[in-house]
């Protein structure tokens, strides 16, 4: 398993802190080797007199340099050698001044290879801890075909979450995933947007990489006849023990119809209503925007081109559309094989249906001062219980996220709005408007607590996903 990252400019690698005396460079940013296996790469300089390898990975042989075909053969070490899995080595050069410049270079030691390009999707799952994934990056969610010419990280978030990103020659992109920093078994997790541009750098698609320990498979819930996720589409975890819990619970929010997601809060409880920092693949912040409903944004091709901005619209109700002119139900409707659908292959999101019959399993009115910071609480079907995590919405207005007490809705006929926390989780039903899977929790009187499947509201809301396996 020789492998490859190439850069995209030799000169981007360069590391010295004055280029005026002189600089190093790789021609790649990573390699990825089997045990025992060698591989021989490029490198170049400028102003240097001299080279040397001044480091490498605990139980890696020193590479070889060839001064005259400017190359390097790394050797990996061997399945019984005492040596760390990954690493960097580091060339050094020193100019004709006396200077010292130097380049690194990652190198993974039998990295397992994970390529997911017989399985088409929009969201890609990543749980293995040091592996290179790949997905073939000329085609959309459905197969059908892009004619990508390179990939970018849209946005992530944390930097470095996606790394050595690179468009292969066959097409396929590839990515590298680490180990979380305080446990090894598992990944290091979170959400990014992966996206294919043209030659001339216009976006033609973009897939999300859920990054999780979380295998949906494995921990499917039984309602009948369905099979349901036991989280929220992009959720780190599922559960309130805590606030790190809680706010990894939050999953990410889609507007109905749209296959990419936007991020979740900045903070557990969501009290300012912003979006988490995100972080583009040169580690810059990027920000979710907002744009007003109109002609031209109002399409399937400006959404799917515009995946950082949250189309706004003026009214709540079922009619309020963040597309003109265009047929919404063809977004997720469990009756078309949607190119939109945002969960991973052989999953769908799921239909009001597959919800019916869930009741509330905890005693509210008991514990109210307790379940008013909980954000969720446990559902149940009568056979099965699961815990429900409450990540309110991204407001159909203007984005902002709302699951926050407010004395004012509970003055309304509909229990609902109340607060100070709801769930809302978007069906692919969508005769008479997209259809609604819900419950809330009010604290003044926990019997106005509920749920109910039947819901509408305006597509331009941002809630939260679950995913069904297809049948």
């Amino acid at each position: 398993m020789f492998f490859v990252v190439a850069l995209a400019a030799v000169a981007a690698a360069a590391c010295s802190k004055d280029d005026k005396d002189g600089s190093v460079a790789y021609a790649q940013k990573a390699l990825f080797l089997n045990y025992g296996e060698s591989a021989t790469i490029g490198f170049s300089g400028v102003n240097i007199s001299s080279y040397s390898v001044s480091s490498v990975p605990t139980g890696w042989k020193t590479p070889e340099i060839n001064t005259t075909t400017m190359t390097m053969t790394v050797t990996a070490p061997e399945a019984d050698a005492e040596a760390k899995t990954t690493g960097s080595i580091v060339l050094r050069g020193v100019t004709h001044g006396g200077e010292a410049v130097s380049a690194s270079l990652f190198v993974s030691l039998a990295t397992p290879e994970i390529d997911l390009s017989d399985a088409p999707a929009n969201c890609y799952i990543a749980n293995r801890p040091n592996a290179l994934y790949l997905f073939d990056a000329t085609c959309k969610g459905d197969g059908s075909p892009i004619a990508t010419k390179q990939v970018a990280v849209i946005w992530q978030t944390s930097m470095n979450l996606i790394r050595y990103l690179n468009l292969e020659k066959d097409g396929k992109a590839s990515f590298f995933v680490e180990a979380d920093d305080d446990d090894e078994t598992i990944v290091e997790r979170g959400n990014a947007l992966i996206g294919g541009y043209d030659a001339d750098g216009n976006l033609l698609w973009s897939w999300h990489i859920w990054i999780t320990d979380f295998d949906p498979e494995a921990d499917a819930l039984s309602y009948g006849d369905y099979r349901v996720m036991s989280r929220q589409l992009g959720a780190l975890q599922n559960g309130n023990a805590d606030k790190d819990e809680i706010w990894n619970s939050y999953g990410l929010y889609y507007q109905w119809g749209r296959k990419d997601p936007f991020a979740g809060p900045t903070d557990w409880n969501a009290s300012k209503g912003i979006t988490a920092t995100l972080f583009d693949g040169e580690s810059n912040t990027v920000r979710l925007s907002t744009v007003a409903l109109d002609a031209e944004t109002g399409t399937f091709a400006y959404a799917n081109a515009h995946p950082m901005h949250f189309i706004t619209t003026a009214t709540n109700d079922a009619g309020g559309q963040w597309l003109r002119g265009g047929d919404l139900v063809n977004g997720w409707s469990s009756q078309w094989e949607a190119v939109n659908d945002p969960c991973p292959n052989g999953w769908q999101v799921a239909p009001a249906a597959a919800f019916e019959g869930l009741r509330i399993d905890d005693d509210l009115a008991a514990e109210a001062a307790t379940y008013e910071k909980k954000y969720g609480w446990k559902l149940t079907n009568g056979v099965s219980s699961s815990f429900y995590f409450a990540a309110g919405r991204r407001i159909y207005a203007d984005g902002t996220i709302q699951n926050l007490f407010d004395e004012s809705l509970l003055a309304r006929s509909s229990a609902i709005e109340a607060q100070p926390w709801v769930g809302y989780n978007w069906t692919s039903d969508a005769t008479g408007g997209p259809t609604v899977f819900c419950f809330w929790f009010v604290k003044a009187d926990p019997t106005r607590s509920g749920l109910r499947t039947d819901l509408r509201m305006s597509p331009a809301n941002g809630m939260s996903v679950r995913c069904i396996r297809k049948r």
